[in-house]
């Protein structure tokens, strides 16, 4: 076959691609043009250290190889930068992690005794909202042999350039189409269809498991995540920020709020960025009906940084931004981070600190909307749909938006929103979900029977301290025994989310003394983590283990009685209990269905004897009172 039989083909599908590609771009909202002194961190085209992104024009991103083997040779060449192996994806990727710092040496310890703050950013936690790698090349670059080494001096660096491993190589023109660039763009699940993103608590994922340990191991006095929007138009590129006081650390949430969140938008603005709050449309649509600011629960990043008492703060950057535009705002983020951690760091560890040793007596496990009264909570935007009714005027927000007309639909026969591409301002509200409910009772620790060997491991992943009982003990604890038990996803159909069956139900507490074997642990809340272990094992938590499934078990019985025996036996029940006999007929007066059923009547008797299987229902995490 001839080169040019085998060329002609290829040039023709590349043509098609192209064209489709540069399509499904140009059909996005007006873009507004944009330009700020932020363009001139992009080097020269002769540096030998040009990145791949700033090579294409800011048109594609490098791929893994591509990306890794920059590093390499950019950590090889620096004194000040390391490139350290965290773990492992399931498709045999090696997920990296680059450290930065001027201490001795690199290892974790080193940079806890050096006293300086420690910064950790990750970027492609969804692989296709990729921003935050190629900054951080750019920044890396710069602070090894572009003059920025002074970034150092007094903080530390932590960077993972790909989270998401396996789902960036996923790669495609066809990825989140709702994304002005670049071309290549990741997919947003991993391997395994896991979204990362949702697995703080449960920690099925190899990736999220391998972060958890850098936090474990190094310690990091701030964490950041750096994500892309999906969402509606407005004029911010750079919108971000730290969970407020629907959290467990309030120094921290002040400190974020006020000094770092001040401070880095001043940094942003006088780069030619226009920084902003997070966003999220209470009507996922346009911010006509409001923005509102909820938590998600820990497992999101932030959420769960929070829950650490880590200083955590989510990015997200537009989507309907040019990627140029992202890129350069994310690199200057980072950097403004890098300065105010070294002005500020010292008082965020005091600060920190002393989130650490708060210890509630009674810990909220979800918050709500104070202004709209339908809702029992907003744990995802979908639950806003159902819920308007407002009580009182929440928060203000003078908002940079684009201005937009609602279109009736010639496909559908709905309605669609068009965003024109012109800027506005508009005075909108701000709900934030700032009122705490569900509280519980802080125990003085949580037994875990060795049974639960799967839970117990989890647990130490986190960091959570316990003890391992060496001999078996008798105990008498508080237990839950769980009523009304359903299984569903978190828009209540049952069906899997995130690779589990979904448990809710309701909590009966009972005083029980039981043998917890050889192999059993008890964990005290008494710890700073200890906010984390009661967010993990109260079942009423949305994050609990309880509810991601993991004690599926108890719902089965196990042992039962024949009717043969049965029949007897509750007859001579009735004839020895009037007690009882007055119960039985109650419940027949007043349940038709139970009433209507011989195996129901018969399990209901069973239930009542000595025979019964005292696990079943059981929770069998224990609880010690103060």
């Amino acid at each position: 076959m001839s080169n040019s039989s085998i060329t002609k083909p290829f040039l023709i599908a590349f043509a098609l691609v192209t064209s489709l590609t540069s399509w499904s771009q140009s059909i996005l909202p007006p873009s507004m043009e944009w330009h700020g002194k932020s363009e001139k961190l992009v080097t020269k085209p002769t540096n030998p250290w040009i990145t791949p992104t700033e090579k294409s024009s800011f048109k594609t991103t490098p791929n893994y190889d591509e990306t890794i083997s920059w590093f390499k040779k950019l950590t090889d060449a620096s004194p000040l930068l390391a490139m350290v192996t965290i773990g492992t994806s399931v498709e045999g990727r090696p997920i990296h992690m680059i450290v930065g710092t001027n201490t001795a040496n690199f290892d974790a310890e080193a940079l806890k005794n050096s006293g300086k703050p420690t910064l950790f950013v990750q970027a492609g936690i969804h692989s296709g909202e990729i921003d935050g790698k190629d900054a951080g090349m750019m920044l890396l670059r710069d602070i090894a042999f572009g003059g920025k080494s002074q970034l150092l001096d007094k903080v530390n660096f932590l960077f993972i350039p790909i989270l998401s491993v396996d789902a960036h190589e996923n790669a495609s023109p066809y990825n989140r189409p709702n994304q002005r660039g670049p071309e290549n763009m990741g997919w947003r699940t991993n391997a395994q269809n896991l979204n990362l993103n949702r697995d703080y608590t449960k920690l099925d994922t190899r990736e999220i498991k391998a972060v958890v340990n850098v936090m474990n191991v190094y310690s990091p006095d701030m964490y950041m995540d750096i994500h892309v929007t999906d969402g509606a138009d407005y004029q911010y590129d750079i919108t971000f920020g730290g969970v407020g006081v629907q959290g467990n650390s309030p120094g921290i949430a002040k400190w974020l709020d006020t000094t770092y969140k001040t401070k880095a938008d001043q940094y942003l603005t006088s780069n030619g960025h226009i920084p902003g709050q997070l966003l999220f449309a209470v009507n996922d649509r346009d911010f006509t009906e409001g923005n509102i600011v909820t938590s998600g629960g820990p497992r999101f990043s932030d959420s769960y940084g929070n829950l650490r008492h880590m200083a955590s703060v989510l990015v997200e950057n537009h989507s309907l931004k040019p990627f140029k535009q992202r890129v350069l705002g994310t690199y200057i983020l980072l950097e403004s981070t890098l300065t105010l951690l070294a002005a500020e760091g010292q008082i965020l560890k005091e600060i920190t600190n002393k989130d650490k040793s708060i210890r509630e007596s009674r810990v909220p496990m979800a918050w709500k909307v104070p202004q709209m009264q339908d809702a029992v909570r907003f744990d995802n935007l979908s639950d806003l749909k159902s819920s308007r009714s407002v009580v009182k005027v929440a928060d203000s927000l003078l908002f940079s938006g684009i201005a937009s007309r609602i279109l009736k639909s010639t496909i559908t026969n709905g309605e669609y929103i068009e965003w024109l591409g012109k800027p506005m301002k508009q005075k909108i509200v701000n709900y934030k979900a700032t009122e705490p409910i569900d509280f519980i009772s802080r125990p003085k620790g949580y037994w875990i029977p060795a049974s639960c060997d799967v839970v117990i491991d989890r647990l130490k992943l986190h960091g959570i301290k316990m003890e391992t009982l060496a001999e078996a003990r008798e105990l008498t604890l508080e237990m839950y025994r769980i009523e009304n038990a359903k299984v569903e996803d978190e828009n209540q159909q049952m069906k899997p989310f995130e690779g589990r069956m979904q448990v809710s139900g309701t909590t009966k507490t009972e005083t029980i003394t039981r043998t917890y074997p050889k192999g059993s642990v008890y964990i005290s809340t008494d710890q700073p983590l200890g906010d984390l272990a009661m967010i993990l094992l109260e079942p009423l938590s949305k994050d609990s283990f309880f509810r991601w499934g993991f004690f599926l078990s108890i719902f089965q019985r196990t042992e039962y009685i024949e009717p043969y025996v049965m029949e007897p036996m509750a007859i001579k029940m009735l004839q020895e209990s009037p007690e009882l006999k007055r119960e039985f007929e109650q419940k027949i007066a007043t349940d038709s269905k139970f009433a209507a059923s011989p195996n129901a009547i018969l399990g209901w008797f069973y239930s009542k004897t000595k025979y019964y299987d005292k696990n079943y229902l059981l929770y069998p995490v224990g609880r010690e009172l103060y």
